[in-house]
């Protein structure tokens, strides 16, 4: 897959920008075809179905896989998954320090350079959320009676304040009562 939408050619990270570095991050995931999956809003209330209540647990379990990971406000609603990551640390020499996973890429060469370079780099955010995605899929398909999946890719958003950060938790926490007229929500 390139780096870009099949249909708008546009970017779907901001370009330039190293994922691994510290900072807030405001994510959003969605179920393939938008299923409802996690359960259901019953007034203004989410109430998880046992494969929502996998990703809610797993979303909380991503504290003790990274230890510069810290998680901030989020939901999980009936097709998809509001939260709030943020990373501390810093880059050094394309490994994270504070990062028990990373792994330097120096010594790919040749066609192992090339996936090196367009796949997501340790400690990144999109290695965060894969690793997130891959580990409910396997958990939500041994519980579930439905063929469970992700949309391929993932909303993200870097906060760059805190009145932004502010309004982020609000648009979260309040998510449940506004489902109906979220852009999310399918009838």
């Amino acid at each position: 897959m390139s780096k870009h939408d099949a249909f708008t050619k546009k970017a779907r990270r901001l370009t330039g920008y190293d994922y691994r570095l510290g900072g807030m991050y405001f994510i959003t995931i969605c179920t393939q075809d938008r299923y409802p999956f996690f359960g259901e809003v019953v007034n203004g209330e989410m109430v998880l179905s046992d494969e929502g209540q996998i990703a809610h647990d797993y979303w909380l379990e991503l504290e003790h896989h990274w230890l510069r990971l810290f998680l901030g406000e989020f939901i999980v609603m009936p097709n998809h998954v509001h939260g709030i990551i943020g990373l501390e640390g810093t880059v050094r020499n394309d490994s994270v320090l504070g990062d028990e996973l990373a792994v330097s890429s120096n010594a790919a060469t040749g066609k192992d350079e090339y996936m090196t370079s367009i796949s997501p780099k340790a400690g990144s955010v999109s290695h965060i959320i894969g690793f997130y995605k891959s580990i409910c899929t396997k958990m939500i398909r041994s519980v579930s009676t439905e063929p469970f999946g992700w949309q391929p890719r993932f909303h993200d958003r870097i906060i760059r304040n805190q009145p932004e950060l502010v309004h982020i938790e609000k648009y979260i926490l309040s998510n449940p009562v506004n489902w109906q007229g979220d852009r999310f929500y399918k009838p």
